[in-house]
């Protein structure tokens, strides 16, 4: 007995035994028939929403309370608080032709705009399937605008199709940077693409030398923030293997905007190897510096300094020092500054980040006072007008009326000039009249 005759023997009516075993992919064309036989103008449809989606229907949405989207202030959401779905797609249409989507989520209004085919409820499944062959066809803002509501419906599986668009070539970089981006956050409870897969197919869409490079940074940022740190290894290896020098110095970029201590020893380890590309070792050394940073950190990029090979590479950790601060890096930056054996280059910068780093205005007038190149001279001037402390202001005050290099005066002036402290005035005045 086929499944057919047993529902028909069962009092189930042809037309409904008909839809349960239609597939799925058939209910979904059922939808896109539905709309495209409607009349001309926008079309609507609703069907349930994930549990922990919500909205008020009409002006914003949110998932998980983490995610929001439209506009809303706490005003509104005393006013209007965040309801569970149901969803609900508004599809604009210039003719038959799709030229905006637009969702809401939570209680319809009561009062519906005229104009617009109201196709009732769908399924979940049907919806997310429609949405996403939208996504994978429609050029443009509305393919893109397609993928979030997809993501919105219930117990729907849609991380097979957001990777197929993905790696689709021929869709517009946006969608494709769209889907790649929700791909580590859809919600797929069976069937869906397994971390380690999406880990896989990331890479290999970032190794793609043929690929646009907006996609293929798109996968690797997502490669950093999988769930449970599953693309790390991938990043790393990317960034060991790869002879592409963007691609290396994205893949290092990345893994230094992750806490795991996989990415940071990776990054230690990278950018003492001697064949490391400079541009590379560059992009490492500030991945070190930036926001993970740690104490053990510093220490270790300052005793790297004088290894490194290149001028472009100490700067770097002359920034990372600066922009890290503390004493401990303020003090070595201005060591570095009175370290005759540096280029002056570095030495000017030095000082420069110094400043930034918390260094004392003591410091920089005992490196003043120390130092007879008028370049070094110059940077100091100018670090203490950027200071705008008291105490800087003193040091420029006396550089101007005694210094015995004019040009170094003529700067402390011009830097005076933009003070507003009040003694300032009198005192440019007693200069000039001298």
């Amino acid at each position: 007995m086929t499944a057919h005759t047993w529902l028909v023997r069962h009092g189930v009516r042809a037309g409904v035994a008909a839809a349960i075993l239609m597939p799925q992919t058939v209910l979904a064309q059922g939808l896109s028939q539905r709309i495209a036989s409607a009349p001309d103008g926008a079309v609507q449809f609703a069907y349930a929403a994930r549990p922990g989606v919500c909205g008020n229907g009409r002006t914003y949405y949110s998932i998980n309370g983490s995610m929001w989207f439209g506009s809303m202030n706490d005003n509104t959401l005393r006013s209007d608080p965040c309801q569970p779905g149901p969803v609900r797609v508004v599809l604009g249409r210039a003719g038959k032709e799709i030229v905006d989507v637009n969702v809401y989520v939570g209680p319809a209004p009561a009062q519906q705009s005229s104009g617009v085919t109201d196709l009732g409820t769908v399924p979940a499944k049907d919806a997310a399937d429609y949405l996403l062959s939208l996504a994978a066809k429609v050029d443009g803002r509305p393919g893109r605008d397609a993928i979030t509501p997809a993501l919105l419906a219930d117990s729907a599986t849609v991380s097979p199709q957001l990777l197929a668009i993905a790696r689709d070539q021929t869709r517009a970089r946006e969608t494709r940077s769209s889907a790649i981006n929700w791909l580590n956050r859809a919600p797929d409870e069976r069937g869906g693409v397994s971390p380690s897969q999406l880990a896989k197919a990331l890479g290999d869409m970032a190794r793609d030398e043929n690929d646009n490079q907006q996609v293929r940074q798109s996968a690797l940022r997502v490669l950093a923030r999988q769930e449970n740190a599953e693309g790390i290894p991938a990043l790393i290896d990317i960034s060991r293997s790869t002879q592409d020098v963007w691609l290396g110095k994205q893949a290092l970029s990345v893994l230094a905007q992750s806490g795991d201590p996989r990415a940071r020893t990776y990054l230690r380890t990278a950018v003492q190897r001697p064949d490391l590309n400079d541009e590379m070792r560059v992009a490492a050394i500030r991945g070190i510096g930036r926001d993970y940073a740690t104490s053990q950190d510093a220490e270790f990029l300052r005793g790297l300094y004088a290894k490194l090979p290149s001028e472009r590479a100490k700067e770097a950790v002359l920034e990372s020092m600066g922009e890290m601060g503390g004493t401990a890096n303020a003090k070595w930056l201005i060591t570095i500054a009175g370290n005759n054996d540096e280029s002056l280059r570095l030495r000017r910068r030095a000082v420069q980040l110094s400043d930034r780093a918390g260094t004392s205005v003591a410091d920089l007038s005992k490196l003043y006072d120390q130092t007879a190149d008028p370049q070094m001279q110059d940077a100091i001037i100018s670090t203490l007008a950027n200071n705008g402390t008291k105490a800087a202001t003193d040091k420029l005050l006396a550089i101007a009326k005694a210094d015995q290099n004019y040009q170094n005066r003529r700067r402390a002036v011009n830097a005076l000039g933009r003070s507003d402290d009040p003694r300032v005035k009198d005192a440019l005045k007693d200069i000039v009249e001298k």
